[in-house]
């Protein structure tokens, strides 16, 4: 196998407390799409039991670059811009010219996407390397045609799925690293396992195995998927209290909408809309501040998605519950 087996998680992290409140964010997220052409039975927007209170729809170009220009404002570069959110970004016909777009600004010191995948293919890859993205993260949810559909609800061509990827891989030399990873509920025995490195082995850079998580707050169907012991990398569970996400990143939805976390995904933290209001106004702004306090004070309970949220106990990578008064005080005095 030629791919790196190992995770994505940054190992040489600023020390959370020292640093906050930060200036710039260190990653946002945009999500150029909230439309998917899955319906996997973990994900809380696309399950088709769920229902959500706003439009399924792509990102315009002409929002997506106000967002860039806005970025431009901060005093820094962001550490990561990430091309997610609650869809399949690769459905937006715009998708390589936005990257180009963010790339040309110089906004970020890296760029990645998450797709599922499913739309790969050669002329599609070549516009993906040439818009100078750093990273393309695939989500790989089964090891052959029968897995992907009980996961993802839909039959796939398996050996053209693999042979996209490859084409994809050959084509980003030392341009962009392409990572796959899959869950280990996709793969729950260790010929499974072997099977997975099999094939994605040598088309891919980095690989891994994550464990299932209750990534989403409130979603009962993901949690019954759950029964590691374990965080996201094998990692221990931890009890946190005050949640360090907010303090470093943002979900910007395709309609202009910007929420605190990806697993908000009810949008009922909303702290500001790019439509009319800046990056910076929102990220300087009384509503995003107002949450930090109240997370620093410890009334997180009094949001309905926080209360009912566990996902910083199972992929935390940054704990400043021990901080948080100091924290506080550094908020209450800017």
């Amino acid at each position: 196998m030629k791919a790196v087996n190992d995770n994505i998680v940054c190992r040489e992290r600023h020390q959370l407390q020292e640093v906050i409140p930060l200036k710039t964010p260190y990653t946002i997220s945009i999500d150029p799409c909230n439309l998917c052409n899955f319906k996997c039975n973990f994900c809380a927007i696309q399950y088709k039991k769920e229902k959500v209170y706003f439009k399924k729809q792509f990102m315009d170009m002409r929002l997506f670059q106000k967002i860039i220009d806005d970025l431009k404002q901060f005093p820094e570069k962001l550490k990561v811009l990430r091309i997610t959110g609650n869809g399949e970004p690769l459905l937006n016909p715009d998708l390589c010219d936005m990257i180009q777009y963010a790339k040309d600004a110089k906004i970020a010191d890296f760029i990645e996407m998450i797709t599922n995948g499913s739309r790969l293919h050669p002329d599609l890859n070549q516009r993906l390397i040439d818009s100078g993205i750093d990273r393309i993260r695939i989500s790989i949810e089964g090891i052959d045609t029968t897995g992907y559909k009980r996961v993802s609800g839909i039959n796939i061509d398996f050996t053209e799925f693999l042979a996209n990827i490859k084409d994809l891989h050959d084509r980003s030399g030392e341009k962009c690293e392409i990572y796959c990873k899959i869950v280990d509920e996709a793969v729950p025995t260790q010929a499974e396992k072997d099977r997975f490195f099999e094939l994605f082995g040598d088309i891919c850079d980095r690989i891994f195995i994550d464990n299932v998580i209750p990534l989403w707050s409130d979603f009962e169907e993901a949690k019954k998927l759950t029964r590691n012991a374990e965080g996201l990398h094998g990692q221990k569970i931890q009890n946190v209290m005050v949640c360090p996400y907010p303090f470093y990143s943002l979900l910007i939805n395709p309609d202009g909408e910007v929420t605190v976390c990806c697993a908000d995904w009810k949008r009922k933290l909303v702290v500001g809309d790019l439509t009319k209001q800046s990056m910076t106004e929102i990220w300087h702004g009384k509503a995003l501040r107002d949450f930090w306090r109240d997370l620093c004070r410890g009334n997180k309970n009094q949001y309905e998605m926080c209360s009912k949220c566990v996902l910083p106990m199972y992929d935390c990578n940054d704990n400043i519950d021990e901080f948080a008064e100091d924290l506080l005080k550094k908020l209450e005095d800017e």
